[in-house]
């Protein structure tokens, strides 16, 4: 297991300490439902800029996720990376997106049996934001196609 993916609802302010305590919302992106779980505010600072480079190592990845589960990413769509601090990720390095080759019954062959593995196409450019150890967040600077789940990622 990687870890739990947490989707932010909003803020609330804790009105009254206790068991239970009261806590009143002050901000939603989206409905509060019963079964929602309260975390504290992580007290890390935010970065407010990056600097867009390349790996200094090999990085090879796929995403895993995308955030709101949609089918197709797309530019500006936040994704979810398999690799992280400890495969040398940091925040600004910038991965090219290849969208996964298909395989194909080969033409060639009188086999039918026979299938080719096409190419991974070049899809977009994904910049890493934010690192975990074993995952990353990354934005989808570009597409040029259309991103999906399991699409891979390495050095541009």
């Amino acid at each position: 297991m990687l870890g739990y993916e947490a989707i932010h609802v909003g803020q609330a302010d804790l009105q009254r300490t206790g068991d239970p305590a009261t806590l009143m919302l002050a901000t939603t992106t989206r409905e509060a439902i019963d079964g929602d779980r309260l975390l504290p505010i992580p007290e890390e600072p935010v970065r407010p800029y990056f600097m867009p480079r390349a790996p200094e190592q090999t990085v090879e990845g796929q995403i895993i996720s995308v955030y709101d589960g949609v089918t197709q990413i797309g530019q500006y769509d936040t994704v979810v990376l398999n690799r992280g601090v400890r495969d040398g990720l940091e925040p600004g390095h910038v991965l090219a997106v290849y969208q996964a080759g298909n395989v194909i019954e080969d033409p060639v062959t009188p086999d039918p049996r026979d299938t080719v593995h096409l190419p991974d196409e070049r899809a977009g450019v994904a910049m890493v934001y934010r690192t975990f150890d074993r995952v990353s967040l990354a934005l989808i600077m570009r597409a040029t196609q259309a991103i999906h789940v399991l699409d891979r990622v390495r050095n541009p």
